[in-house]
């Protein structure tokens, strides 16, 4: 995979979990910590790099019209088990501000539709993040 491609990647799903985070119309510094914490993790990069991400990833967010195009990166790139763990990030930065705000499960169910995630594989993941909260 080139660094394009990569940074491709990267974006999608930067821009995928601030989706979530904003869905409710509000965003918390918890989500915007939890999303750079997410990148970091990973993707194995430094805070330099995540928070650039984010910034970058906001502006694409306000222009962009659809999300679709980039869960379809992530799912054109994407393992099965790589789109689970991503779904167990997502729910974690619903979960940011300690309530699943409907918006959020929406976007977190449609993102999941696009990445081709089972029903049952999405219920087992929401569920592991409450335990883990």
């Amino acid at each position: 995979m080139d660094n394009k491609q990569h940074t491709n990647i990267k974006n999608a799903a930067t821009i995928l979990l601030y989706s979530v985070a904003s869905a409710d119309y509000s965003i918390e510094k918890s989500e915007i910590r939890n999303i750079r914490e997410i990148l970091e993790d990973f993707f194995s990069i430094t805070v330099e790099e995540s928070y650039s991400l984010i910034e970058k990833s906001i502006k694409d967010y306000k222009k962009s019209t659809s999300f679709f195009e980039y869960g379809q990166i992530l799912n054109e790139k994407f393992s099965y088990q790589d789109k689970l763990d991503f779904i167990c990030c997502i729910f974690e930065v619903a979960y940011a501000d300690k309530e699943l705000h409907f918006k959020e499960q929406y976007f977190i169910k449609q993102i999941a539709d696009i990445l081709n995630i089972e029903r049952h594989d999405l219920i087992k993941s929401k569920l592991e993040i409450e335990k883990y909260l």
